[in-house]
């Protein structure tokens, strides 16, 4: 596959692509984990008044990737399904990429849980210029500021490890698995005390 390394081209790209590999996605029911429901679109982009108002109730500046993305797209329109294999469990539904504001208290409980489990608070985060963070679909952040680039972090409590260099390579890889050449990137990274931690 042919993954366009330009953000702008992209954003665009990923949402046509992903979209049709979405229509007639097969759910496998030996699986235990979350899958994309066929059908699942993305919802429509922001504008920029909408990207501020985000950026304002979040407390903190979007980086440009990060806004691009937003403006093509902004979540997904089905939750994601985990069947539980053939276990006999009742199918359970969790929220697929985040939108807002449908998915706003999703997001800051997720990012309030990898605080309260780093024992760190908000008033920690500005004083000390840790880096924010953003969930992007379930416990993969997205890495806003204060560090050289924006790395996607898997973050699940204290479980704190580099997932991908940067947004582009991760949604290639979490929807196309598509690996993106970057792999003798990630242990170069650095994100001050999220990786510290």
């Amino acid at each position: 596959m042919d993954v366009p390394s330009d953000p702008s081209e992209f954003f665009p790209w990923l949402k046509q692509e992903s979209e049709a590999l979405w229509k007639d996605n097969v759910l496998d029911d030996a699986i235990y984990g979350f899958q994309i429901q066929p059908g699942t679109r993305w919802n429509e982009g922001f504008s920029d008044d909408e990207i501020s108002s985000f950026e304002n109730e979040m407390g903190f500046e979007f980086p440009q990737i990060y806004k691009l993305f937003s403006k093509t797209m902004n979540g997904t329109d089905l939750d994601t399904i985990n069947l539980y294999g053939r276990s006999g469990e009742p199918a359970r539904y969790a929220a697929g990429y985040y939108g807002y504001p449908r998915d706003i208290d999703k997001v800051k409980d997720k990012i309030a849980w990898v605080y309260e489990s780093c024992n760190v608070t908000p008033e920690d985060i500005e004083a000390r210029q840790i880096p924010h963070i953003l969930p992007i679909v379930s416990h993969r952040f997205l890495v806003i500021d204060r560090c050289a680039s924006n790395p996607v972090l898997s973050m699940y409590g204290d479980d704190i490890i580099v997932y991908a260099s940067n947004l582009v390579a991760f949604l290639a890889n979490d929807i196309f698995n598509e690996h993106l050449p970057e792999e003798g990137l990630l242990p170069s990274i650095e994100v001050s005390f999220w990786l510290d931690f």
